[in-house]
């Protein structure tokens, strides 16, 4: 029914396209001298203004550069900056709850993208150095450029590209403006209306020498997420080989889940943005800003869920394809299923303060003075960011994949029948082995876990540019010159109860103390849940629902103990300082009668490092149950570790005009990121404590940056206004790619190692020596080069008589490939994919409609996953969007938006295609409100 609904949608959609052309070619044909002089007045707006200008910042660009501008103050072509950058030639995104967050460009991921904000960095509260777009709304930029080539006069740090986003100014808006906006945002999955607004006034005072702007936005959405996942796949876990295909066991690396559950997640996301800009110019020569920019962001979650966790050793009756993956397995002893209450929040806040003085010397030199400060912030929130509370039971199950997405856990009559499993009325397999799974009264306190990280990233920047014009012809055009004093510190505090093992007071079920009457309730996730997704028929929708906070509280009770978080000794700062000093010349001349441009320069960078932090050393190992152990940990000792680099980063390029409307652009230049700052720090990490399976991680400060050589070539044909087309090829060839390899690291316990409290005893021995604790240490190192190469398409035209359509595509190759069999491999380059857009729009009169589509083929996100250690690879996805206005009068429109009109789900495997990792169904969003403008 609802396959039937949007390709209704699509149909009436075409035909309205189809009657705006015909009604816009009767409209065109002037019936009077009257009708035909006015139709020499043209009044350029909305979005093919937008294009227009797009296209300028194109054309007159000294590189390779894209951009995409406002339609109007306050209308920006998306809702979310990530999914109008997404529209961009070799631009993808990573979605995050259904919206976009974070950006890939020309295959290189979030980490490879230097985002800056009117020229400047901006603090960040992730862990690493990714920008996420969710936290700026829209509403408040003027446009934003995606600088795909280097040049010397940009801060370095992008070798995918660098991103600037600029906000209006007074002083360029002129005179008096006032523009707002009043939204209901809809989400379909969770059918709750929520609201959004924006308003922005800008004015200039004392004959246009001083103005001033203020523009706010908030926006409140809640949103509810369909999921199914693995938390991951182990390598070769140590399933007995009786029990693998008929005892025969298996030749190759066997693959084996780790869990499987069914969730969902109900979020309320919640942005409240402001921007304050004050400027003055005294004269024509010198113009002054002050400008504060704040963004406060929080996503709020409750997440439920019903899952099985499966314990590798004790596996009977397992089956493996061709490849190795387990695809048929039962489980009779220690098969933990639960019913979980989670909690991923997100609490942050960024605030930003800057200076600029622009200084025009003389009309052929000019400086520009610059002070920024930017500070970010996200709240530990008692380890509310990875929180979980677990109530189950122990059951038997059996786990099967075959050919659908969705694999699929069912109960057995007994294994002797030959495994064959129950069904209910429905029809669909039954889970549990319990008489009633949904009876309260048959489930356990289980595991309590509160664990997240405190991030508090600080960027200071202090920057002067200067600019010396030459005279006209030919010769040298410009020299820029500048130099840029930069640091940032951020510091991250890990929080969790898990290291003091309060966690697992009641890791092994008992029966008591019982769960009170009233605790859990019985949740129905529908029969639409997942419903897009092979395999959804089997997959169960129904489970007992919890309180986790409520449930915190009761254990707390109960035990006498605080599962509170705690502040881990293995927490850090990285402090970050870079200097560096630039030159670029633009010269023009002419090259067989074309017009030619080039540019030449080079960035110089000095690097300094400092790690400071605590590192805790393990004394003991305590037995919790007979799967999990607890760390105790001695004094702590103080980490500070100091690392520098220099960097030359060089640059040429050139732009030929072989006509007046055909532009050939070829760039040669170096470019860096630097990397991950949590990469930086030598604090060990305790990741798992089980029998046998000891892991630890750490980082390395004395990590050298990615280098990258790359050319740039590029064929741009303007051959109308608003219209181009333009084709281009890239090359990259990056080193000191950083790989992670394991070692080992020995804790000496003078206690002894998993020593049970109850009975002082050595029952579960890691290896031989008594008294030691021997972890598998993961470890960053640089290594491997790697050519990334690709090809970009775009075409972007306009009809006379309001219609138009942008095509764009990206293909991305490298010669670092994943090969999913070879279970050593160390490195793959990430975020390889090939991407298109297609848009179409319509703008006449008061009218204005835009359907777009992208798509992104399949690619490796992450050598690594959350639970297990395969890698993590993301599915072919395809997303169609639509958004259209109507303006009532000059100065008041109404606007509706609609997003993911196909329902298009995200869904991520391992190595192979029936590695399930997850699937999630963002559902549909709608927005419809008014924007006002004076």
């Amino acid at each position: 029914m609802k396959n039937r609904n949007v390709s209704n949608a699509v149909l009436a959609l075409t035909a309205m396209l189809a009657a705006a052309h015909n009604s816009a070619a009767q409209e065109a044909a002037p019936d009077s001298a009257g009708d035909a002089a006015k139709s020499n007045t043209v009044v350029v707006k909305g979005i093919r203004r937008s294009l227009m200008t797009s296209l300028d910042t194109k054309r007159e660009g000294s590189g390779i550069v894209d951009a995409i501008s406002a339609e109007d103050i306050g209308k920006f072509p998306d809702q979310n900056l990530a999914e109008s950058l997404q529209r961009i030639t070799g631009v993808s995104i990573d979605r995050a709850g259904g919206e976009g967050k974070q950006i890939t460009v020309r295959g290189f991921g979030p980490d490879f993208n230097t985002v800056l904000v009117n020229g400047r960095q901006i603090a960040s509260e992730n862990e690493n150095r990714a920008f996420n777009f969710d936290t700026v709304s829209s509403d408040l930029v003027n446009s934003i450029n995606v600088f795909k080539t280097g040049t010397a006069t940009m801060q370095s740090g992008g070798i995918g590209s660098t991103i600037n986003i600029t906000t209006a100014r007074p002083l360029a808006l002129g005179g008096f403006k006032v523009a707002g906006t009043v939204k209901a945002l809809h989400d379909d999955n969770r059918g709750e209306t929520t609201p959004e607004y924006s308003l922005l006034v800008s004015d200039t005072f004392a004959d246009g020498k001083f103005g001033a702007l203020l523009a706010v936005s908030r926006k409140k959405a809640k949103t509810r997420l369909n999921q199914a996942q693995t938390d991951g796949w182990l390598t070769n876990a140590g399933i007995p080989t009786a029990e693998l295909n008929g005892g025969a066991g298996f030749a190759g690396a066997v693959f084996s889940p780790r869990n499987y559950d069914t969730k969902v997640t109900f979020e309320e996301r919640t942005r409240t943005n402001a921007n304050l800009v004050l400027q003055y110019r005294p004269s024509s020569a010198l113009t002054l800003t002050a400008d504060a920019l704040y963004s406060d962001f929080d996503i709020k979650t409750d997440a439920t869920s019903y899952g099985h966790w499966f314990t590798a050793p004790n596996v009977q009756r397992a089956r493996t394809d061709g490849n190795g993956t387990i695809t048929d397995l039962y489980q009779e002893l220690g098969l933990a299923t639960d019913f979980h209450a989670k909690k991923f929040d997100r609490l942050t806040s960024t605030k930003s303060y800057g200076l600029n003085a622009d200084w025009k010397i003389t009309n052929k030199f000019n400086l520009a003075f610059d002070a920024w400060k930017s500070d970010a912030k996200r709240d530990p929130n008692n380890g509310g960011g990875d929180q979980l509370s677990l109530i189950g039971y122990k059951n038997r199950a059996r786990f099967q994949s075959d050919s659908a997405t969705l694999p699929w856990v069912s109960e057995f009559e007994a294994p002797a029948t030959g495994l064959v499993y129950e069904r209910d009325a429905q029809g669909r397999p039954i889970t549990h082995s319990v008489s009633n799974y949904l009876d309260p009264a048959n489930s356990r306190a289980h595991v309590m876990l509160r664990r997240g990280w405190a991030v508090d990233d600080a960027v200071r920047q202090y920057k002067v540019d200067g600019v010396w014009k030459g005279g006209g012809g030919d010769g040298l055009v410009s020299a820029k010159f500048g130099l840029q004093r930069a640091t940032e510190s951020k510091a991250l505090t890990r929080w969790d109860n898990e290291g003091v093992g309060i966690h697992c007071t009641y890791c092994g079920y008992p029966d008591s103390p019982a769960i009170p009457a009233g605790t859990m309730t019985v949740f129905d996730a529908g029969s639409d849940f997942l419903s897009r997704v092979s395999g959804s028929g089997r997959t169960p929708t129904v489970w007992l629902r919890h309180d986790g906070e409520k449930q915190f509280d009761w254990v707390e009770q109960q035990s006498g103990k605080n599962f509170d978080a705690v502040i881990r000794d293995n927490s850090y700062a990285v402090s970050e300082k870079t200097t560096s000093a630039y030159v670029e010349m633009a010269f023009a001349g002419t090259l067989a009668d074309m017009p030619l441009r080039m540019n030449a320069g080079a960035r110089m960078e000095h690097t300094d490092i400092t790690v400071s932090g605590t590192q805790g050393n393990i004394e003991r190992l305590n037995v919790l149950d007979a799967t999990e152990l607890s760390a105790v940990y001695g004094a702590k000792s103080a980490i500070n570790v100091q690392n520098s680099y220099y960097s030359v980063l060089p640059n040429f390029g050139a732009t030929l005009e072989i006509t007046d409307t055909l532009v050939a652009r070829a760039a040669i230049y170096r470019s860096l990121t630097r990397p991950r700052l949590d990469d930086l720090s030598p604090a060990t990490n305790i990741v798992t404590t089980r029998p046998g399976t000891l892991t630890a991680s750490s980082g390395d400060p004395t990590l050298k940056p990615f280098e990258s050589n790359n050319l740039d070539l590029s064929l741009e044909w303007y051959y109308k206004p608003a219209s181009y087309i333009s084709g281009g090829f890239f090359w990259k060839d990056v080193s000191n790619f950083i790989v992670s390899s394991n070692t080992t690291r020995t804790f000496n316990t003078s206690t002894g190692v998993l020593t049970d409290p109850s009975t002082g005893t050595d029952p579960l021995k890691p290896d031989a020596a008594d008294g030691q604790a021997v972890f598998t240490l993961t470890r960053p190192s640089n290594g491997p080069s790697a050519v990334v190469h690709g090809f970009e398409l775009a075409v972007q035209h306009t009809f006379d008589n309001g219609l138009g359509f942008i095509v764009n595509g990206t293909v991305v190759r490298s010669n670092k490939n994943l090969n999913p069999g070879d279970i050593n491999q160390k490195f793959a380059v990430t975020g390889i994919s090939d991407s298109a857009n297609v848009v179409g729009f319509y703008e006449k009169g008061p009218y204005q409609l835009r359907v777009a589509y992208n798509w992104r083929d399949k690619f490796l996100q992450s050598l690594t996953q959350l639970n297990g250690d395969g890698v993590t690879q993301v599915a072919p996805y395809g997303q169609w969007d639509m958004s259209g206005s109507y303006e009532v009068t000059k100065n008041l429109s109404v606007v509706f938006e609609a997003t993911n009109l196909n329902r298009a789900v995200v869904k991520k495997y391992g190595r192979y295609t029936n590695q399930f990792l997850l699937a999630e169904d963002a559902g549909r969003r709608f927005a419809l409100g008014v924007i006002a403008k004076f």
